[in-house]
């Protein structure tokens, strides 16, 4: 199993996949490869989620597929089961610490978190890796910088209103592992097929974080 810094260490982006074409999984998967992104969230926002995150983690063993729009421990098992790699859930419960703990040598549970006492509840699970949810609406940027000083261990993916517009004041704070893209994978560019945007888009934020960590 692979750490979390293994897995973000070249391109610290998380795309954040709405897809329910099933056709469209393979050929997805490899533009984000294409543009040097080796991981993806698929939510578990649609029917066929389940069965594309096994697809891509049995035909496409090089891309990291996680799990996303996690809410409950069958959720958890389900994406554990699929192939998931990493499980993201936009809240914490006590039910998802608890199987998170139970599967810690399986697979990485990232919890969603938006406050300091959520963050201290995280470090009080063993977990060091968290999501920032919903990163603009709460002030992400001001409240993760905050934190860095008090919880230096404690790295934050923020998700929610992060675009290739404003990731970079994110990228630059040093407790941030990874931003949280949906709009680089935009719903309706997949059910189109449409991969030469994708592709286009993935570049430019990966072309961001290349110039963010080189300076």
């Amino acid at each position: 199993m692979k750490t979390m810094e293994q897995v973000f260490a070249s391109n610290k982006i998380v795309p954040v996949v709405v897809i329910n074409d099933i056709a469209a999984a393979i050929p997805l998967a490899e533009t984000l490869l294409s543009a040097g992104i080796n991981n993806m969230e698929i939510t578990l926002r649609t029917s066929n989620a389940l069965e594309i995150i096994a697809k891509i983690a049995k035909e496409l063993p090089e891309m990291v597929v996680g799990a996303g729009t996690i809410l409950t421990r069958e959720n958890f098992l389900q994406a554990y089961e699929a192939g998931s790699q990493y499980i993201i859930s936009p809240g914490v419960t006590e039910e998802l610490f608890t199987v998170g703990k139970e599967f810690a040598d399986k697979v990485r549970f990232i919890p969603g978190i938006c406050t300091p006492s959520q963050a201290m509840d995280a470090l009080n699970n063993g977990i060091n890796h968290v999501k920032f949810f919903p990163a603009e609406p709460y002030n992400a940027y001001n409240v993760i910088k905050a934190l860095a000083s008090p919880l230096p261990q404690l790295k934050f993916c923020p998700t929610g209103g992060v675009t290739v517009e404003n990731m970079q004041k994110y990228l630059e704070l040093p407790n941030i592992f990874a931003v949280g893209l949906s709009s680089i994978v935009e719903a309706k560019l997949t059910a189109a097929h449409d991969f030469a945007e994708i592709k286009r888009r993935c570049d430019e934020a990966v072309a961001i974080v290349n110039t963010t960590i080189n300076k």
